[in-house]
């Protein structure tokens, strides 16, 4: 098996610590020439479950596509400055549970799974799960976990914490 990264896919969800992934993402892939994919994950403001019971129409499903193609957009604006134009970017937009969804953009040989990491209160984790958990105990690849930019990782103040999958095991 060749584990020579080719691919940093990173979830980004507008957050700041989804902004620091990003930047983390785009430097990870220019260290490996690798190809960067930011993605976003969204949903119906009704919620997932809502919609596999009540699909929305094909306009307001349009209108949704949209705006996640924009908030994307502004996200690689913020974080940095636009798409990259010194290595292969290619953005995607899914509809869909987040933590499934990245694992599944990067189930490939040669992906790096990039995430943030405690950016959302324990509230929201209790009602909508850890993206990055998910993500930890579910990819194929090797999965590195961006804390917001206060947290100590593992090496120190904000350094991410890289995990390969026979680590988690």
């Amino acid at each position: 098996m060749n584990r020579s990264v080719r691919r940093v896919v990173v979830g980004v969800d507008g957050s700041d610590g989804s902004l620091v992934a990003l930047r983390q993402a785009a430097g990870e892939a220019r260290r490996h020439r690798a190809e960067l994919r930011p993605v976003l994950v969204y949903s119906s403001p009704q919620g997932d479950y809502a919609d596999m019971l009540w699909p929305p129409d094909p306009e307001e499903s349009r209108e949704l596509d949209d705006r996640a193609h924009e908030a994307l957009r502004c996200a690689c604006d913020h974080a940095l400055g636009g798409l990259p134009h010194d290595l292969p970017c290619a953005p995607v937009v899914a509809r869909g549970q987040a933590g499934p969804l990245l694992v599944e953009a990067a189930d490939a040989d040669g992906d790096l799974l990039v995430v943030g990491g405690g950016s959302h209160g324990a509230l929201h984790r209790l009602l909508v799960g850890s993206v990055s958990r998910y993500c930890l105990r579910h990819a194929p690849g090797p999965v590195l976990v961006v804390p917001p930019r206060s947290a100590t990782g593992a090496g120190g103040p904000g350094e991410p914490a890289l995990s390969s999958p026979g680590d988690r095991e």
